[in-house]
C-alpha cells in the first residue's frame, strides 16, 4: 500500500482499469475525469475508488480533489499534451514525488521526459513492439 494517495487523471477504459487494479491492491485512488457518464460509470463500478468530476489540467481541481496528499499522479487521458501538463503541474506546482505520462501519440514521446516533469512515459506501441521483440528472441532459444 502506497504512502499517499495515487491520483489518476482521465477515467476512460484506461483510466477506470488501472484505477479498479490499483484500489483492488489496496491503494488509496483518486480519478479526476471530465466526463459525467464516465465518472457515474466509474463510481458504481468500484465504490472504494474516489471519483471527482474536474479537468485534470486545471491547478484548482487538482488542489480541490486532495494532490498534495498524492505520492504518484498517473496521467492516462487520451490526449498527449493533457498528460504533459498534468505531470508537469504535478511534479512542478505541486511536488509530487512520482508521475507517470501515458502517451497516445509515438511521435510526442519526445515530450514526455524528466524535464517536462515525467518520471516514467508509457509508450503502448513500444511496448508491444518490445513484447513481440522478446517472444521471436525465445523462439530462437532451444526449448522455448
Amino acid at each position: 500500500m502506497t504512502t499517499g494517495t495515487t491520483m489518476v487523471i482521465g477515467g476512460g477504459r484506461i483510466g477506470t482499469a488501472l484505477a479498479r487494479q490499483l484500489h483492488a491492491m489496496g491503494h488509496e485512488v483518486v480519478v479526476l475525469e471530465r466526463d459525467a457518464t464516465c465518472v457515474a460509470r466509474l463510481a458504481a463500478q468500484d465504490p472504494g475508488v474516489r471519483v471527482v468530476q474536474a479537468d485534470g489540467v486545471d491547478p484548482s481541481a487538482l488542489e480541490a480533489a486532495g494532490i498534495r496528499r498524492a505520492s504518484i499522479v498517473a496521467a492516462v487521458t487520451g490526449d498527449d499534451a493533457a498528460n504533459v501538463v498534468v505531470a508537469a503541474l504535478a511534479r512542478l506546482e505541486f511536488a509530487v514525488p512520482h508521475t507517470i505520462a501515458r502517451i497516445v501519440d509515438p511521435a510526442h514521446a519526445w515530450l514526455f521526459d524528466p524535464s517536462t516533469g515525467v518520471d516514467i512515459a508509457v509508450d503502448q506501441a513500444e511496448l508491444l513492439a518490445r513484447a513481440i521483440l522478446d517472444r521471436a528472441e525465445l523462439r530462437g532459444v532451444p526449448g522455448a
